[in-house]
């Protein structure tokens, strides 16, 4: 149930160039809390670098990007730019990669509270009150682990595991720092099709939990039956977006659905 409050996530007016092309042409869309946005369309369409501007993997050129009302990024302000807050802003997003980018001397476990350790040990308190906040970060790592079906996979490294394993890994890991928003770039598209279906069982379960989710996806039939809204990306522009019965089911536009002919 989407609550009636600002948005949690606002983009007004985005934009993207690589050096003389323009990959991202202007776009806007907001997102509520608990809502699971799917963004789809053919390859190029700047799915993907939409997703990396969010995570500010990218700058955008143009631009705003805002977070339950505060103002993370203004193109048109350097004070939002400053390269020693970005990874504070990132904190706001959790990311799941196409690839699975594990550490591979590390466990699962370790592989899920890494970050999080990191964190904590920048904090004043933590010298003082080092087991207790240890001890509290490996208990929500084993948390995680189970919830995405892997806690007798602990101690297990990356190469012990499948394709589907790995990445149900960086979905823990992505959920560890509890970001307001998830993000997935094709988090099938590593995968052989017999074990992607063990990686989106497992975004479901973050659906019906009200996990607020932006997915970047081409299983269509997972963005129908998973989505609150679904965005039609086609060259640089949001071409078309509703909801999954409407997109999926009439879509308005030529582009959209020669798009569907083509993939479904």
């Amino acid at each position: 149930m989407l609550n009636s409050h600002a948005p949690i996530l606002e983009v007004r007016d985005l934009k993207k160039d690589f050096d003389a092309t323009e990959v991202i042409k202007g776009i806007s869309f907001s997102l509520e809390q608990n809502e699971v946005l799917s963004i789809i369309g053919s390859s190029g369409s700047g799915k993907t670098t939409l997703l990396r501007c969010l995570n500010f993997l990218e700058t955008p050129s143009e631009g705003q990007i805002s977070v339950k009302g505060e103002l993370l990024f203004d193109a048109a302000d350097p004070a939002t730019q400053r390269e020693a807050d970005i990874r504070k802003k990132r904190l706001h997003f959790g990311l799941v990669f196409q690839s699975f980018n594990l550490f591979p001397q590390y466990t699962a476990l370790q592989n899920v509270t890494l970050a999080s350790e990191l964190l904590a040990k920048e904090q004043p308190d933590f010298r003082a009150d080092k087991t207790r906040i240890l001890a509290q970060i490996q208990e929500n790592g084993l948390a995680l682990l189970e919830q995405v079906g892997l806690s007798d996979k602990l101690d297990f490294y990356p190469h012990q595991l499948s394709g589907g394993q790995q990445q149900r890994v960086a979905i823990a890991r992505a959920l560890a720092l509890n970001p307001d928003i998830l993000c997935f770039d094709e988090p099938t598209s590593a995968l052989d099709p017999e074990i992607s279906g063990e990686v989106l069982q497992a975004i479901r379960r973050l659906a019906e939990r009200n996990v607020t989710m932006v997915i970047v996806t081409h299983e269509m039939g997972f963005a129908r039956e998973v989505s609150s809204r679904v965005i039609f990306m086609d060259g640089g522009v949001i071409a078309e977006e509703g909801p999954p019965e409407e997109i999926f089911g009439a879509p308005k536009s030529e582009r959209l659905q020669s798009f569907l002919k083509a993939v479904l």
